[in-house]
């Protein structure tokens, strides 16, 4: 009996050292990791598999299986809420905000760093006119702040768009759809 408890103790610690490895993972995977997440065995665990501890060595196997099929569903399921729960009027609002060209010149420029007024209008090939209704449509929608310093910046929100449009052009191969 001692040797069983003996082995559940193991088998507890081993599921706690993996729940904090699938922790430290998950926080790294959300902080700009790769988007994958990797569970490490030293060889000499692998290498020290006795008869007796195969029982609870196929269970952790079984649980960590369990446990990446169950955050790959949960992933895709939190995804799949986002799109049914997303308002189609305000992401067609926010997706009308940078439907133009001269807008998303705009958006990359101030994406690599803040600028002021007439940098804007010269990056960007503008005149004056052209330059403040671009800028009122990219604050407008909340894209673009006037910065602490003077000129204007991109918000969080303008900055996560920019990357999801990228991030879409990548994905589409960079073609144009008609």
């Amino acid at each position: 009996m001692s040797k069983d408890i003996e082995n559940l103790k193991e088998l507890r610690d081993e599921l706690r050292s993996f729940k904090d490895e699938i922790r430290r993972e998950l926080a790294q995977a959300r902080k700009g990791g790769n988007g994958s997440i990797r569970v490490d065995l030293p060889a000499d665990e692998v290498e020290q598999t006795q008869a007796s501890s195969v029982v609870a060595k196929d269970l952790v196997k079984l649980i960590r299986d369990n446990v990446r099929s169950s955050l790959e569903e949960k992933g895709q399921q939190a995804v799949d809420d986002l799109v049914e729960g997303m308002p189609e009027d305000k992401a067609a609002d926010l997706l009308k905000s940078l439907a133009n060209t001269e807008r998303i010149k705009i958006a990359k420029l101030l994406y690599i760093s803040k600028m002021s007024f007439s940098d804007i209008g010269t990056n960007a090939d503008l005149k004056n006119p052209s330059v403040i209704y671009h800028i009122n449509s990219l604050k407008k929608m909340g894209l673009v702040s006037t910065s602490d310093q003077g000129g204007y910046e991109l918000t969080r929100r303008g900055r996560l768009l920019v990357r999801t449009l990228a991030l879409m052009n990548e994905a589409l191969g960079g073609e144009q759809i008609d």
